[in-house]
């Protein structure tokens, strides 16, 4: 039995299993031994399928569209988390990519702190699986949430801003370490939670072109398209972090 926190990485999907292979594998390289994902895909008609991956790993494929991004986050932190008071939530998001220290960095933040939620103040963010930067910005995405915390307070029902109010009244730290993930824009995907004027994405992901056409039995393989910490390491905006 091991004597560290066990980690639950909640991971929402939908419409894009390339990408989501790729959270797979970032979870999978982990370099924290006691951590579990749970993936929960609501794309109706679509029947996902891990291939090659470990038991720590459980995929649920819900039978119907859930109302909200709210809704879905609710749903799924509900099904078989932390238990026990000193275990850990990690948000996952299909989209993006995390650091291999990623989990095991949150949860050193985490020790003794008395923190609810706890971030890395910095993160690398990708335009079009490349173009990268660092930008100040405490990502939901990469937030590492206590089990008490997340054990008594909801989401709304709501797909735009579901997170910040979940946040609200969480008592947050934000640390000047390394980034520990990597938020990606364009790419030709939807984002489900939308921004701006595109509160009505929930809807919209219906009827987007490149989900609509992904039906029937899908395998998901957990692997990257490119080696992308050879990259991101190489540029000159990780060196303030060395």
């Amino acid at each position: 039995m091991s004597n560290l926190p066990l980690a639950t990485c909640l991971c929402m999907t939908y419409g894009r299993p390339t990408l989501l292979g790729e959270a797979v594998k970032c979870f999978i390289d982990q370099d924290y031994s006691n951590k579990q994902l749970l993936i929960l895909n609501d794309q109706v008609g679509v029947e996902l399928v891990l291939e090659n991956c470990p038991s720590n790993i459980t995929l649920i494929n819900y039978p119907a569209r859930f109302n909200s991004l709210g809704e879905k986050r609710n749903y799924l932190k509900g099904f078989g988390g932390s238990n026990g008071k000193d275990n850990f939530y990690c948000v996952w998001d299909d989209d993006d990519l995390y650091m291999p220290y990623r989990i095991s960095q949150s949860v050193e933040l985490m020790k003794n702190r008395g923190y609810d939620i706890v971030k890395a103040r910095s993160a690398v963010m990708s335009v079009n699986n490349g173009q990268y930067k660092v930008v100040q910005n405490l990502f939901h995405s990469q937030a590492c949430i206590t089990n008490d915390y997340m054990s008594r307070t909801r989401y709304p029902d709501v797909s735009v801003g579901e997170d910040i109010a979940f946040e609200t009244g969480a008592r947050v730290g934000s640390f000047d370490i390394k980034p520990i993930y990597v938020y990606r824009w364009g790419l030709n995907i939807h984002h489900l939670s939308g921004i701006a004027d595109q509160k009505q994405s929930w809807d919209r992901s219906l009827t987007f072109e490149p989900y609509t056409r992904l039906k029937g039995r899908i395998v998901i393989k957990p692997e990257f398209q490119k080696d992308y910490w050879k990259e991101i390491e190489s540029l000159k905006i990780m060196k303030e972090f060395s």
